[in-house]
């Protein structure tokens, strides 16, 4: 019997306690009733509207996993894959980055697709995301610098810079010499059968696997489509953004392209490891919509429209993906028989 607690359930309950206390610096200084008196001129149409774009970035991101899938084997179904990815957004609101294991799961289950390949495709779509990121931001940088780009650059890569320059010269040396080891120690296992003929062969097994879920985008003659779903997605992204500013009066005179730096911030607020985004997404969004001279409090209505219409979409999709997946599509459900 254990004694502790298992290490998932410990990173469960630290970032758990990261979110209650993001949300406690979002809300701490906030007025409550100006808070609920700006919920009562809220246009859930918009909302709505807002959702079904939102539906439609899943899908697309289930079509896109596909194209990296294919080259593995086997095609699993629109259903099996748009499952999974919403399986995946619901455990990471139960435990920051679980959600990528456990869409490869999904599939894996599903479809009998070897895990550690799946996991490789799901190494190229995050790259592919970030590399998203990375134009949505130079966009909105290159498009109104004096407004949009003095915030990006001092509200986040200032505090990024400062950061990392606060690593002295062993520290750096340090990272460094880890780094090395890491992979001169992958290499040894990969090499050599120290530590016993089993854990070595699954440990290469581990390493082959990703790095042929990885090779997948080589492997596909789909790259064109690969790209346009991606641009497709963001743009679902942004629009889903822009059609809640909408849904407030507080934020109904922006732009389109003020949604897109809403879109681009809130962003970087669901980098940060909590759950969901909780908290971290609120309190980078309330503080944007200040460029627009909304107050903080008006800002954080908005944010909790936001966040929390995502987050039940999630919930709702996710727990139907659950059903589908571990009850419906079971292994061993038993197989209807043909006349």
């Amino acid at each position: 019997m254990k004694v502790f607690p298992s290490r998932r359930i410990v990173n469960f309950f630290i970032f758990f306690l990261l979110s209650i206390l993001l949300l406690y610096l979002a809300f701490r200084k906030v007025d409550f009733s100006h808070v609920a008196q700006g919920f009562r001129n809220v246009s859930y149409l918009w909302i709505f509207l807002s959702l079904l774009v939102g539906l439609a970035s899943h899908a697309l991101r289930a079509v896109r996993w596909s194209i990296l899938v294919e080259p593995l084997g086997k095609k699993p179904s629109f259903l099996n894959m748009f499952s999974a990815v919403m399986v995946g957004y619901i455990a990471n609101l139960a435990l920051p980055r679980v959600g990528e294991v456990a869409k490869c799961g999904s599939v894996s289950r599903t479809d009998g697709i070897r895990f550690e390949s799946l996991v490789g495709t799901v190494v190229v779509e995050r790259a592919m995301d970030l590399v998203m990121l990375l134009l949505a931001t130079i966009t909105v940088v290159a498009l109104k610098f004096d407004f949009f780009g003095k915030f990006i650059i001092s509200r986040i890569f200032h505090p990024l810079r400062d950061r990392a320059l606060q690593l002295n010269g062993y520290q750096l040396a340090a990272v460094l010499v880890v780094v090395v080891a890491f992979i001169l120690f992958v290499r040894l296992i990969l090499r050599s059968e120290i530590f016993g003929s089993k854990i070595s062969l699954k440990i290469r097994s581990i390493w082959n696997g990703t790095v042929d879920g990885v090779k997948s985008i080589a492997h596909t003659n789909k790259l064109g489509q690969f790209l346009v779903l991606s641009v497709v997605m963001w743009l679902c992204y942004w629009v889903m953004t822009w059609l809640l500013l909408y849904s407030t009066p507080i934020t109904a005179n922006l732009t389109v392209w003020d949604g897109l730096f809403i879109m681009v911030i809130g962003s970087y607020g669901m980098v940060v490891p909590v759950q969901g985004g909780f908290g971290a997404y609120h309190i980078i969004t309330a503080i944007a919509l200040g460029i627009f001279g909304i107050t903080y409090d008006d800002g954080l209505v908005f944010a909790i429209i936001s966040h929390e219409s995502q987050t039940f979409l999630v919930i709702l999709g996710g727990i139907l993906a659950l059903i589908y997946v571990y009850i419906i599509q079971r292994p061993d459900k038993p197989k209807p028989q043909s006349l």
